[in-house]
């Protein structure tokens, strides 16, 4: 029996089949990513997040034969470009699994810019981006959580164990995260709690 990924989340594990490898479907998560945000401010608000996500060892050699054509471990101009259509802009279907909320209502990801894959020095695959939020939100004013998931749980996303959360433009805030796990929102049949880091400012 072999995995047929039922969301937008096929942009990222399809690129098992294009590599011939498609995990068997007994078992949940089939690629792990090491997460790590900073919550861009403009004028005192949050106006996007950038992200960067470390591939575990598995999949970041999946991506590497396919995408990596002279094997020099690191994916330059074209290269960059076919990971980004091929293994993470559909992605934008589930607004690349990054839920902001405010006051538990899911704030919509407008787009984003700057993709950058590369390959770290321990052979992971990173890639780094900014995530456009459709509209301002105030961290002062609001309660603010930050999540990354997929719901369906073929992929585990963990923030890193250093620096999981940072901030830049807060200029004149004082911001801090208290990191935990949503039990309002969980996934995979109700059996998950995601990671969530409850942003505050003042």
């Amino acid at each position: 029996m072999r995995l047929a990924p039922k969301t937008a989340i096929a942009a990222l594990t399809a690129t098992f089949a294009i590599v011939g490898y498609i995990p068997v479907a007994t078992a949940h998560p089939h690629v792990w990513i090491d997460s790590q945000a900073t919550m861009i401010f403009d004028k005192n608000k949050i106006t996007g997040i950038h992200m960067v996500w470390v591939f575990d060892d598995m999949f970041s050699l999946t991506l590497m034969d396919q995408f990596d054509h002279n094997h020099d471990m690191r994916f330059f101009d074209q290269e960059n470009d076919e990971v980004r259509d091929n293994a993470f802009i559909a992605l934008a279907d589930i607004g690349f699994m990054t839920y902001l909320r405010r006051n538990e209502e899911v704030v919509k990801i407008a787009g984003f810019h700057d993709f950058v894959a590369d390959i770290t020095d321990q052979g992971r695959v990173k890639y780094s981006f900014t995530l456009d939020l459709a509209e301002p939100v105030d961290p002062v004013a609001d309660q603010i959580g930050l999540s990354v998931y997929d719901s369906e749980f073929f992929i585990d996303v963990a923030f890193a164990q250093k620096d999981p959360v940072l901030f830049s433009g807060n200029d004149g805030l004082t911001c801090s995260y208290k990191m935990g796990e949503d039990d309002k929102h969980r996934i995979y049949y109700d059996m998950v709690s995601p990671q969530r880091a409850d942003i505050t400012c003042k």
